[in-house]
């Protein structure tokens, strides 16, 4: 008997890549000879571009010489779309060995709590080695959950996205005045009614030439409301500290001024014909921001030096003004990171990949993958500097974020100096005074996910500007989170808070 349960605990494992043996609470590794050829699952954000399976396919065959017998299948998939392609795959237990996790799609705790994620310190032991060697100690600390490390942080941007107004070039000189946009935001650590308004004489000049375009992109427009906070369980989590008060207070973000004002004005706005009018039939509310006669203003990422890999394009000369004046790095995970999915066949050759990608070894792997074939997709300009190479439509041939698959100082640059400027900007933002905090949800899971279903039913609606009767709406969007149990969640959360800085302060 003794022999068939451990001849069936290695059959289920060692499909996995994990080779182990469950003896009295102890794992113990076993050695049993891997598969010859496997296929690796990889979801990433991104774009297809119109070469991207031709240089997939260069991707695996070079990869060939590296991990003899792996090959990779890649799923690119849009990032207003990736949270929820990822909630499906985990829910159906699909097979997937390989994601990138951002912190702004995807809340890292959470998702380890669901089991979602597999513990890789066994695996950063084995086939990680130079990985782990190469990772800051202080950043596979932000990955660490009771314990075990579920993430591999990629090195580059550690800081949240600012908050960057975009808008045409020669609409703004005609009619706005960026200059005093920006004012007004900076000076005001939340965002204010004042700051809303500070857009408004453009929106009405361009709307009464007839310039208005589609509108405010609205659902960006509304992210405004959060600047100057930080979420508690996520980036999108209605539970926030102000991050410039040493009184770490804990809101419902909803109930605070910066979204009462974000809400009255997105109102507003809707009456005045500054948000277009079947703003409630958009499938992707983003999907005429930077388009010639699209988005007449929009929220985007700003970096100076080619620091912003994923920017929005325009078919227009863009302004660009950046409305918070500060870069944040949050407390709960990394901003991007790989992981390893519960549903994984090849854990083992996963971790290989990507202690391969982030090497010097493989260098000439990543630079594939993150921008193709040279002088086919891209030519060097000098030194490490290259441009990428784009079709009659101006839109590039090909390309991959290198924020989505290791190292981005593996990389070439795009303007000389980018990599020096995001290292910079690593040492200058503010970071969280709540690093090294992991909230307990146990207590108050079901209050959580009562007043999410609250914010899924309400926010939209008060962010389009469409109700009749904002304030009703919004009274209502209140009281039901209330009754949801918001109060007891804030109670909690802020008890856990104090507790986290007294045994700093011991």
């Amino acid at each position: 008997m003794k022999k068939w349960i451990i001849a069936v605990t290695l059959c289920l494992l060692a499909g996995a890549g994990i080779y182990m043996l469950q003896v009295s609470h102890s794992t113990v590794p076993v050695n049993v000879p891997r598969e010859e050829n496997v296929t690796l699952k990889w979801m990433i954000y991104g774009e297809k571009y119109k070469e991207s399976d031709e240089v997939f396919s260069g991707f695996n065959e070079l990869l060939g010489e590296y991990l003899p017998g792996v090959q990779v299948e890649f799923e690119l998939v849009n990032k207003d779309d990736y949270k929820e392609k990822w909630d499906m795959k985990m829910a159906t237990n699909e097979r997937l060995d390989l994601a990138w996790f951002g912190n702004e799609v995807l809340n890292y705790t959470e998702e380890v709590k669901k089991g979602s994620l597999m513990a890789i310190d066994y695996l950063l032991e084995t086939s990680g080695k130079d990985l782990q060697k190469d990772v800051p100690a202080e950043l596979w600390e932000l990955q660490r959950r009771e314990g075990n490390i579920y993430g591999m942080p990629v090195l580059g941007p550690l800081y949240r996205r600012n908050y960057v107004l975009v808008a045409n070039e020669v609409l703004m000189n005609r009619f706005g005045d960026l200059d005093e946009m920006v004012r007004m935001n900076q000076e005001n650590r939340y965002t204010t009614e004042a700051c809303f308004r500070s857009f408004e004489d453009f929106l009405q000049k361009a709307k009464e030439n007839n310039a208005i375009g589609t509108g405010v992109s609205y659902r960006s427009m509304c992210t405004l409301a959060d600047k100057g906070y930080e979420g508690i369980y996520g980036s999108d989590s209605p539970f926030v500290i102000p991050i410039f008060e040493k009184n770490l207070k804990v809101y419902n973000k909803y109930e605070l001024e910066s979204y009462r004002a974000c809400f009255e004005t997105m109102a507003r706005w809707y009456q005045k014909g500054y948000i277009r009018e079947d703003v409630k039939n958009l499938l992707d509310p983003g999907s005429e921001d930077g388009k010639l006669k699209g988005s007449i203003l929009f929220l985007d990422e700003y970096g100076e030096k080619g620091t912003v890999t994923d920017m929005v394009k325009t078919e227009y000369d863009a302004v660009r003004g950046e409305l918070d004046g500060y870069r944040y790095i949050p407390y709960d995970g990394c901003r991007n990171s790989l992981v390893i999915p519960k549903s994984a066949l090849y854990p083992q050759q996963a971790m290989e990949l990507v202690n391969l990608l982030n090497s010097e070894k493989g260098k000439e792997l990543y630079r594939l993958l993150a921008n193709g074939v040279e002088k086919k997709h891209y030519i060097i300009v000098e030194g490490n500097v290259i441009a990428r190479m784009s079709d009659n439509d101006k839109s590039y041939l090909y390309q991959v974020s290198q924020n989505v698959i290791g190292n981005v100082f593996r990389n070439f640059e795009t303007v000389e100096g980018e990599f020096r400027q995001i290292e910079v900007y690593n040492e200058e933002a503010v970071r969280s005074p709540l690093q090294g905090f992991n909230l307990d949800t146990r207590m108050i899971a079901l209050e959580m996910a009562k007043v999410d279903l609250v914010v899924e039913k309400y926010k939209e609606e008060l962010c389009q500007g469409t109700s009749q009767d904002w304030e009703a709406l919004y009274e209502e969007f209140i009281r039901e989170m209330r009754n949801a149990g918001s109060e007891k969640i804030i109670e909690e959360v802020q008890k856990q808070i104090d507790e986290f800085q007294k045994m700093k302060r011991a």
